[in-house]
């Protein structure tokens, strides 16, 4: 049973499958409906899928990590094929690439893709734009930037039929979340590092003493308290800038100096810390006699004075860690330089705990 009507503005047709309307004179794409059901659903699709790509990126700050899952995503959910090639670092040899922290084969590639090596070009300029020339078999999407950094098979990509709306999309996500990550990282270090030295900030170094002060172990460490002698003249003759270039100097010599497992930071104005886990009495006056010496050769050009820093070192050696804590041990390391400076400066002067 079906029955019709109409009206000045529209026909209408009411039946058993439900009531289909005709605006009279109405011109869907005069109002911008041009999709299809299925166009506008496939749209909501891809709207979804990007969302989720977007949630799981999002939340991950390391920078190498976050590119390792939105790469993976990107082959699980979305079918591309998506070669690990990182244009940040390219070897002077066309062989092989710097990939997310690795070197892979270029062939490795290759054969991943399934593209020969003549469509492959590589220079080592540097240059991110024109360091990777891949026309037949990658498409190379770049940041907002300007940085060529997601590079998907061009096959899997035309396969994939996805829009060019959600190929922005994932763009665009990748590079607000590598940002995040990058600012992350960036305030992270700042918040551990001594913004002036790049050396570990007191705060930091003290929290990396107090875990090894509970290590139960009968292992010993050491700490030196280095304080740089007569800072202040050098800061009122000829400014605090020419006194920062001096700590800068000391910090970099203090990294140069120490093995990797010693932990040297900026205590505080000028005076620097140095953590030697599982060094002993005798070898930490070894290293710090040493380390004096290496400060006392030092000449430094500022304007027409040449300025030769000294520094005065406290060292504390930790034998007994039971009911030992930490200020204890700065406490008696700075007792220590205190009596360096006493004698007379440029000297190292150890206490035994």
């Amino acid at each position: 049973m079906a029955f019709s009507g109409k009206d000045s503005r529209f026909d209408f047709v009411c039946s058993e499958k439900g009531p289909l309307i005709n605006l009279r004179g109405w011109d869907p794409k005069a109002y911008g409906v041009t999709q299809s059901v299925g166009s506008m659903q496939r749209r909501i699709d891809e709207l979804l899928l990007l969302a989720e790509f977007s949630m799981k990126i999002g939340s991950i700050f390391d920078p190498d990590q976050l590119m390792e899952a939105a790469y993976t995503w990107l082959e699980d959910s979305a079918g591309w094929v998506v070669p690990r090639i990182s244009t940040t670092e390219v070897s002077a040899h066309a062989a092989r690439y710097h990939v997310l922290g690795l070197d892979v084969c270029i062939s490795d590639v290759c054969q991943r893709l399934d593209v020969g090596m003549d469509a492959i070009a590589i220079n080592s300029s540097g240059d991110l734009t024109r360091c990777v020339n891949l026309p037949e078999g990658i498409v190379l999407f770049h940041f907002p930037d300007g940085t060529p950094i997601l590079p998907v098979s061009r096959a899997s990509l035309n396969s994939s039929q996805f829009s060019e709306e959600f190929v922005s999309g994932v763009v665009g996500a990748i590079a607000r979340s590598l940002s995040n990550a990058r600012e992350f990282v960036r305030l992270k270090s700042v918040s551990v590092h001594d913004h002036l030295t790049g050396l570990y900030n007191r705060r930091f170094f003290e929290g990396i003493l107090e875990v090894e002060s509970r290590k139960r172990t009968s292992s010993p460490f050491s700490l030196l308290f280095i304080d740089l002698d007569n800072l202040k003249p050098i800061n009122d003759s000829h400014g605090h800038s020419m006194g920062d270039e001096v700590l800068i100097a000391l910090a970099n010599l203090l990294q140069e100096s120490f093995r990797k497992s010693d932990i040297p930071a900026r205590y505080g104005g000028d005076e620097f810390a140095v953590m030697l886990p599982g060094a002993s009495l005798d070898s930490a006056q070894l290293v710090a006699e040493r380390f004096r010496d290496s400060v006392e050769a030092l000449s430094l050009h500022l304007e027409e004075d040449r300025i030769k820093p000294t520094v005065s070192i406290g060292i504390a050696t930790i034998t007994d860690r039971k009911k030992l804590d930490m200020s204890r041990i700065v406490e008696v390391a700075d007792r220590a330089l205190y009596q360096a400076k006493k004698g007379g400066r440029n000297r190292v002067c150890a206490v035994l705990v």
